[in-house]
């Protein structure tokens, strides 16, 4: 019928109810892809974790590699005479070497004999000082008698500061008794040849005036000399307290005159200690293989694992050729055998520390390249993060599609709801004005 309006089953609704249904029902792909997000960065963290393991066991092999088979301990009877380590393991030769010590090592100080105040000049005529030290000249002081030129040390704190700005081979300072000053001259290096020379050169009376220098014998408080020592019979000297040639692959430096006995033994403790934990790193990295590589691990059906771990062991075959490690058939882990470790230590040192630099011949290239960022785990890693960002610049692109969905059916819902709101007034006009009339939907209808 021409005019009829027929409105049916138009209520009510919560329009944001709907658009969360929309939004998870639409949003399942991006949640798959998250998921493979997720499995991704286990793979990453995996395979972090295994280069962790590979470092670690690097680090063991160059622990063993650089630890000699035979070590030797020192130790030192007599420890207030001297003190002593070992420099050079291979050179060093078990024993007991006994070392007497007949004189240190000193250097050169000079202090002047007369005192002086700090405001007056301590020279009365003009003159030059010249400092000498281990034969050379190695400071020219000009100093004058007025105390109010300052181009030229006068007194005895301008003398000092004179001394120690030209060179640094003798150290000029002042010692105070109370009431005067005198003058403290250091040599910086002890030995014999490192003595230090005063000399005037023109008419000035400086040392004079000091009673320092040669003509005054109780000014050198103390002169250079070398240290003394008396090992294997013979007289042995150095400039310094400290002495690297005495005793072959021996360091040792004194202290006070005395004697004292420095005792050298043989020690594999440390090898062994090396050698056990290269092992103990190889079979961590085993363990991993086996879980991470393993049926139900997160790398499972990668190869590069299993393609390392067996490098790895091919490359140990020099230790296997000694019948020194063994391999768990069940577990892949390996084994020392401590009692061919023992003979080959007592017995064959030699062919011991052979083989264990042909493991570092075989070895260490192919762990260097392990470690680059051309290795097969940093590549594995690299390949990973570029699916990752592949993933996540498609997971970017639906959610914004998706967003822009979602604000399209926000806009539709709301002006379905704006009509139902208008088509509430048409009603209620029409039943101020003709009451409850056929032609317009009851409440019930409405809520339908």
């Amino acid at each position: 019928m021409a005019g009829e309006i027929y409105i049916s089953n138009l209520g009510s609704f919560d329009y944001q109810s709907i658009l969360n249904m929309y939004y998870q029902a639409n949003s399942l792909p991006i949640q798959l892809l998250q998921s493979q997000e997720s499995k991704i960065d286990s793979e990453i963290k995996a395979y972090n974790d295994f280069e962790t393991k590979i470092n670690n066991f690097y680090d063991a092999f160059d622990s063993l590699t650089s630890t000699p088979v035979e070590g030797k301990v020192l130790n030192v009877v007599g420890q207030n005479v001297l003190t002593a380590q070992v420099t050079d393991e291979s050179a060093a030769i078990p024993g007991s070497y006994s070392v007497t010590v007949d004189q240190l090592a000193k250097n050169d100080i000079w202090l002047s004999q007369s005192g002086k105040s700090l405001d007056e000049a301590v020279a009365t005529a003009d003159g030059t000082l010249q400092i000498s030290y281990a034969g050379e000249v190695v400071a020219t002081i000009d100093y004058d008698t007025n105390v109010d030129d300052t181009s030229k040390p006068s007194t005895l704190q301008e003398i000092v500061d004179a001394i120690n700005s030209t060179q640094d081979k003798v150290r000029a300072s002042l010692v105070y008794d109370g009431s005067s000053y005198y003058l403290l001259l250091t040599g910086k290096d002890t030995g014999a040849n490192n003595t230090i020379e005063l000399k005037e050169t023109g008419s000035g009376d400086l040392l004079d005036q000091l009673q320092l220098g040669d003509n005054y014998s109780d000014s050198h408080v103390q002169t250079a000399s070398d240290a003394e020592v008396t090992v294997f019979g013979k007289n042995l000297t150095s400039s310094t307290n400290t002495f690297t040639d005495a005793i072959p692959g021996v360091t040792f430096t004194v202290e006070s005159l005395g004697t004292a006995t420095i005792n050298i033994e043989s020690d594999t403790s440390q090898f062994e200690d090396a050698l056990n934990k290269f092992i103990q790193a190889y079979n961590d990295i085993v363990d991993f293989v086996q879980k991470e590589g393993g049926k139900d691990g997160v790398l499972s059906g990668d190869t590069t694992l299993q393609m390392i771990r067996s490098a790895i062991l091919s490359r140990l075959q020099p230790l296997f050729n000694l019948n020194l490690i063994d391999v768990d058939q069940d577990t892949g882990r390996l084994s020392i055998k401590t009692d061919v470790l023992s003979t080959l230590e007592e017995e064959s040192p030699d062919t011991l520390a052979s083989a264990i630099n042909d493991v570092k011949t075989a070895l260490y290239d192919y762990l260097v390249y392990l470690r680059s960022p051309d290795g097969p785990v940093e590549l594995s890693v690299e390949n990973l993060n570029d699916r990752k960002e592949s993933l996540e610049n498609q997971m970017d692109f639906m959610k914004k599609l998706l967003n822009e969905q979602m604000e399209n059916l926000k806009n539709q819902l709301i002006q379905l709801q704006l009509f139902q709101e208008q088509m509430a007034e048409v009603r209620a006009k029409l039943t101020a004005t003709f009451g409850q009339v056929s032609l317009l939907p009851t409440t019930t209808d409405i809520q339908q």
